[in-house]
């Protein structure tokens, strides 16, 4: 059976056809699928960070910058903060993640304010912070990710069938 989402943008793709606008729309999802695997590989690079755990960590409901969550990773990469904030706001656009924008005086800036973003766990970053046992998904994403399987994959073992 397919999801909602396919069946939702196959309907609009036969509306659009009909009324001749089909051919960007489809792009658009041919694209979806070629970038399809950015999300598993960003959430897998999230998880191997720590960065649900560290935002469980602070507590229900908590809301952290992505300065505060490079702060309690183990790197003196000075860009961290804004790395983070590339790979937290792909995840926020998925509801993995919350994003809030916060406005800051900033005495520096003409304006006299400028915005930050806060990130917080989505209901479904539970999955991926581990519980008191220690389970979560993340080794069921790591084996997923993991260059055996990926690479299981590849039809350049098929040539001799």
């Amino acid at each position: 059976m397919a999801c909602p989402q396919y069946r939702e943008f196959h309907g609009a793709e036969e509306r659009r056809e009909e009324e001749g606008g089909g051919e960007s729309l489809s792009f658009s999802y041919a694209m979806q699928l070629a970038m399809s695997s950015v999300l598993s590989m960003s959430l897998q690079c999230a998880i191997e960070l720590g960065i649900f755990d560290i935002i469980a960590k602070a507590g229900h409901e908590a809301k952290l910058s992505p300065s505060v969550i490079a702060a309690h990773m183990p790197t003196t990469n000075p860009d961290a903060p804004a790395m983070l904030d590339r790979l937290l706001s792909l995840l926020a656009s998925h509801s993995v993640l919350t994003c809030s924008l916060v406005a800051h005086h900033d005495p520096l800036n003409a304006n006299g304010s400028n915005f930050h973003r806060l990130y917080g766990l989505a209901p479904v970053s539970k999955f991926f912070v581990a519980d008191k046992d220690g389970v979560s998904l993340g080794p069921y994403m790591a084996l997923l990710q993991d260059n055996v399987t990926l690479t299981s994959w590849s039809l350049s073992d098929m040539q001799s069938i």
